[in-house]
């Protein structure tokens, strides 16, 4: 996907980025693209997973 995020762009995102478009919603600033929004996305899970697997 490229370009502006749109509702379907989410819809279709949570098939390959569960919890994506809840975090979408959250975000106070948000990415003008999707690429912007997979990498908060990539960058956020590889954090969490870091501290689970560390805990």
């Amino acid at each position: 996907m490229v370009g502006r995020i749109t509702e379907k762009h989410l819809v279709e995102a949570e098939k390959t980025f569960p919890g994506i478009g809840a975090m979408y919603r959250g975000l106070s600033n948000k990415p003008a693209t999707f690429l912007q929004l997979v990498w908060i996305y990539e960058t956020t899970a590889a954090s969490e997973l870091t501290a689970v697997a560390i805990a």
